[in-house]
């Protein structure tokens, strides 16, 4: 029954679309009248050509189903990791902030117990940080973040390390400009170390020293070292200025060509420290 019934389904083409209406009909009002057993048997025998299809349109479902799902929750995972990759950033930033911000604290405290060790007076010194450098071919400064209202004065030494950096030339309401060692303008009175022979240590136009006044007849070694003699009152005594780097004599001449190399490297230093120039004492006749 069921081999003609497909057979048919073959030869439906030849028949007009009326007379296949009418085989339409007469077959649905067949399958509401037949017994359910054989109603049943007929739509599995239906249905049985389309189960590979149903069967592979399932698959692919399931298969677009299942790669949407991983497609999203990769993108979950993906902006995740770009949240978490932006908070280390962050945090990385806020840990070299907080490391150098540390670092600074300390190399304060070191230069501050440095020279509070070695210093011959009780007073405070100011610590200044530098904000400003100025290193044209005139002039050798550098400018600091105290002025008037921490209690700087021109003509205030300043030191790093028990070395001197230089003094103060002018002073703001919190800000200063700090004249270097090496500054042209720069006249410091000083003395070697060893021998005691005085002279003035003057900056020059290419970032160095030389140390005037120094009679012909003194011994003079290259790595000498020279410290503030403090005479004149503006610049404490003992206050490391640098090394002997070369030494000169002309015949002519009746004092030493000697050439000072700093003891500090300015630009490597962030701080410093600001001592308050002592009141001077006038005597009476």
């Amino acid at each position: 029954m069921f081999y003609g019934i497909r057979n048919l389904s073959l030869d439906l083409g030849r028949f007009p679309k009326g007379f296949l209406l009418y085989i339409l009909i007469v077959i649905s009002i067949s399958l509401l009248v037949i017994p359910g057993s054989v109603s049943n048997q007929i739509k599995v025998t239906v249905a049985s050509p389309l189960a590979p299809v149903q069967k592979i349109i399932f698959q692919t479902l399931n298969f677009f189903q299942n790669r949407l799902k991983k497609i999203a929750s990769i993108s979950e995972h993906v902006d995740e990791k770009e949240k978490l990759e932006k908070e280390v950033f962050v945090l990385q930033n806020n840990i070299i902030k907080q490391r150098n911000l540390i670092n600074m604290l300390t190399r304060k405290l070191e230069t501050l117990s440095e020279f509070k060790k070695n210093a011959d007076s009780n007073e405070k010194p100011l610590i200044a940080d530098i904000i400003g450098y100025d290193a044209s071919n005139f002039r050798r400064s550098v400018i600091i973040d105290v002025g008037k209202k921490q209690g700087a004065s021109s003509d205030d030494a300043v030191v790093f390390g028990n070395a001197l950096v230089g003094r103060i030339s002018a002073v703001g309401n919190s800000s200063s400009r700090v004249m270097l060692i090496t500054d042209p303008a720069s006249n410091v009175p000083s003395r070697f170390l060893e021998s005691r022979a005085q002279g003035i240590v003057q900056g020059t136009a290419n970032g160095t020293c030389i140390m005037k006044y120094v009679p012909r007849q003194v011994k003079v070694d290259e790595s000498d070292k020279v410290i503030s003699s403090g005479i004149g009152g503006v610049f404490p005594k003992s206050l490391y200025i640098g090394n002997v780097a070369e030494v000169k004599q002309k015949s002519a001449n009746l004092f030493k060509d000697i050439k000072i190399e700093p003891r500090i490297v300015f630009s490597k230093i962030e701080h410093v420290l600001v001592i308050k120039k002592n009141k001077k004492e006038s005597i009476k006749e």
